[in-house]
């Protein structure tokens, strides 16, 4: 009986898990083809600024080691925001796919890499900062360039508003994305670096996140 009912929860995991990556995929397709068709509309063609280098991989691959320590400070710093980011963690994010393949995870981290970056840095910070006066290449100690970074980054943080503090470190992330963009002058690298930071975290999540909450709780007394 026992068995039989670990096999159905099983089951109905993988479903749920399944659905999350079918749809999650398609969204994040559907946000890179608004971008595409943004670009062409207003006249940021995304082609311009995606350059097929091979030193964009390994940029953006050394550009994801700073963003990957959020992981430990965020598991182990003290504080109420901090407890809540760890639970929604460890009851909503990571239970999603603690079923999924690594080919799946490496899929939906892939396609919200692409999609998210061409949305919110190759047109919407590159739409602003054109907007505000850099119509040339942009310069990260421009005050266009930064605002358009900053402007970005918060409704980069906004679409993902899992709870307030989820939000915030969305929102540094996207700054550091920002600016990663700007400097490089290739949308190859942030997204590259934003790909390959999803991957890594989700898997960090299902295999070395605590699984159950009565743990999480006494590692937060503890601290």
């Amino acid at each position: 009986m026992e068995i039989r009912e670990t096999d159905q929860q099983a089951a109905a995991s993988r479903a749920v898990t399944a659905q999350l990556i079918v749809y999650g995929t398609l969204l994040e397709c559907a946000v890179g083809l608004v971008a595409i068709a943004a670009g062409w509309v207003f006249r940021l063609p995304l082609w311009e600024v995606v350059h097929w280098q091979l030193s964009a991989l390994g940029e953006g691959a050394m550009a994801t080691l700073p963003m990957l320590l959020l992981l430990p400070a965020v598991r182990h710093m003290p504080g109420r925001a901090f407890r809540e980011l760890r639970y929604l963690m460890t009851q909503r994010i990571a239970p999603l796919f603690r079923s999924a393949t690594i080919a799946e995870i490496a899929l939906i981290s892939s396609v919200a890499g692409i999609g998210e970056e061409a949305f919110f840095r190759g047109i919407v910070q590159r739409g602003l900062a054109h907007m505000l006066g850099r119509a040339s290449e942009m310069a990260p100690t421009d005050l266009a360039t930064i605002l358009g970074v900053l402007a970005a980054a918060l409704l980069f943080g906004l679409a993902h508003p899992l709870s307030r503090t989820y939000v915030i470190l969305t929102a540094i992330l996207g700054v550091y994305l920002g600016f990663l963009f700007a400097t490089t002058g290739n949308l190859l690298v942030p997204m590259v670096a934003h790909a390959l930071y999803d991957f890594v975290t989700v898997l960090y999540l299902t295999h070395f996140w605590p699984r159950d909450r009565a743990i999480q709780e006494q590692q937060d007394q503890a601290d």
